[in-house]
């Protein structure tokens, strides 16, 4: 299995299935303070207390969880599984639009590989150092990976696709709703969880959710290489791997906040017309401007419009993802020179909201967003590139605490 990008392995899992509705929680940089003490109120083995650990005064809260994890471990609260296994996961959810989908994935172990041109695993966002060095003092507290790295395959054959519905055709391990989404995972070991993985290594992935977990885990790796404690666990990390063919991947918008006193209509629209146009009826706009009075205009980047100024566009593949154009050349380049500095906007996936707050005299203007398709999504990926923040949100969230994996005894 050396050979292949990704593998099973000897999962950490909470020992009762039933438990998973109390003990399971979204992604650690979703969580507010109050969602926080909401989930740590639930259950005292809720996984929050050790993804995103809070110390008491005076204490190290990296040490708290690590404490923590291995108290889980001893009194069996967690149990680790005797064999490699692949952990399936399918989510069924209500995405904006009131319609029910489902979306399967594969919890796997992949290989932590830094990022090149042309590399296995390819991101399309940018880092920061803060959260990278949270990620990294939990992980090497812990000796463990808590939550999944989320990426997606081309899985150009389908294989990855067909291989996870004739998994989830048999009874599941566990089945809980948890704040309105129902989650099944099935245990697959032996000879079956070897095909996943090596059905999951044919093509490169992109990552969808978890672009400073990955690094942190490709710095991870460097850093134990140089002692014996856990090296060879940390040359992978834990992901949850989902098919492009799913028809459940949902990717939404997320709507921008300008910040400020209300902006007129008409100096906005002046300002914005060498490179911008309104866009007809029955054209896809690039985005859509909501004015202080309700008015709103449509935009689309001009044929042929100069963008030399902006150096952020430095390929194609960002002249068609129409939220570059909207942060890159509106935000960055129109909006700026209005307001003598490029804003930093707000953010928020509720439309509703986005024209509320505009009319509310809450910001100087809304601009709302077309949600980023995966085409793009892999067209900049290839590229090199890299979008504007909040480019994409992949809905819904793959919860932490499914399953666990431990550097101890991986190889």
């Amino acid at each position: 299995m050396d050979d292949l990008r990704f593998a099973p392995f000897k999962g950490l899992r909470y020992a009762d299935p039933t438990t998973l509705a109390a003990r399971l929680a979204p992604p650690y940089d979703v969580i507010g303070p109050e969602l926080r003490r909401e989930l740590a109120r639930r259950d005292r083995a809720n996984i929050v207390h050790v993804d995103l650990p809070v110390a008491p005064p005076g204490g190290d809260q990296y040490k708290e969880a690590a404490e923590l994890l291995g108290a889980w471990l001893r009194g069996r609260v967690l149990v680790r599984d005797e064999s490699p296994s692949a952990y399936v996961l399918r989510t069924t959810s209500t995405g904006l639009d009131g319609v029910a989908r489902s979306r399967i994935g594969v919890f796997l172990a992949l290989k932590a590989f830094p990022f090149e041109p042309g590399s296995f695993v390819r991101p399309h966002e940018r880092t920061h150092a803060g959260p990278k060095e949270d990620r990294r003092r939990l992980t090497l507290a812990t000796g463990c990976n808590l939550s999944p790295i989320f990426v997606l395959s081309p899985d150009s054959q389908g294989s990855l696709a067909r291989e996870l519905d004739a998994v989830s055709a048999e009874p599941p391990w566990a089945k809980v709703e948890v704040d309105g989404q129902f989650h099944e995972v099935w245990i697959v070991t032996g000879s079956r969880a070897l095909k996943l993985a090596t059905i999951a290594s044919d093509d490169p992935v992109y990552i969808a959710d978890g672009h400073h977990r990955y690094e942190t885990a490709v710095f991870v790796k460097e850093e134990l290489a140089k002692s014996r404690a856990w090296s060879l666990g940390a040359q992978r990390t834990l992901s949850y791997v989902v098919s492009f063919r799913d028809p459940g991947l949902e990717i939404r918008p997320t709507h921008r906040l300008i910040p400020g006193r209300p902006l007129e209509r008409s100096q906005i629209l002046k300002a914005a017309s060498p490179l911008f146009a309104r866009a007809q009826p029955g054209e896809q706009p690039d985005f859509t401007v909501v004015f202080a009075d309700g008015s709103e205009a449509a935009m689309r980047l001009r044929p042929g419009a100069d963008l030399s100024k902006v150096k952020e566009i430095a390929h194609q593949a960002l002249t068609n993802l129409p939220v570059a154009i909207c942060d890159y050349v509106f935000v960055g380049l129109v909006l700026a020179g209005i307001v003598k500095k490029a804003p930093e906007p707000g953010y928020t996936p509720d439309e509703a909201e986005a024209r509320s707050a505009v009319t509310q005299g809450k910001c100087a203007l809304s601009i709302l967003v077309p949600p980023t398709t995966l085409e793009q999504v892999k067209a900049v990926s290839d590229a090199g590139q890299f979008m504007p923040p909040k480019s994409t949100f992949f809905a819904p969230k793959v919860p932490t605490g499914v399953v666990l994996r431990s550097f101890e005894g991986e190889s």
